[in-house]
């Protein structure tokens, strides 16, 4: 899941895009389900962060919920790192 860095411009349609396609994949665990559609809720309406310190905030939200996320997600159904299994 790429997570944008703070100097990078908030782009919230890539932010849902990302979401979605995770809560597709875990579709049958309903508290990661629950845990992205709380976040999606919260940026549904925008089309644009109102400020620098709201666009700060909704980094947070993102990261804090990719953090929950990525706990709760069994070890086996973890996305490997991209090192090739010898």
């Amino acid at each position: 899941m790429k997570r944008p860095s703070k100097r990078e411009t908030l782009d919230l349609r890539e932010m849902r895009r990302q979401i979605t396609a995770l809560r597709s994949r875990h579709s049958e665990n309903l508290r990661i389900t629950y845990l992205l559609n709380r976040l999606l809720i919260k940026i549904a309406y925008l089309s644009e962060p109102e400020s620098a310190a709201h666009a700060r905030q909704l980094r947070e939200a993102f990261a804090r919920t990719m953090a929950d996320v990525e706990k709760r997600i069994p070890k086996n159904d973890r996305k490997p790192s991209g090192k090739a299994n010898k």
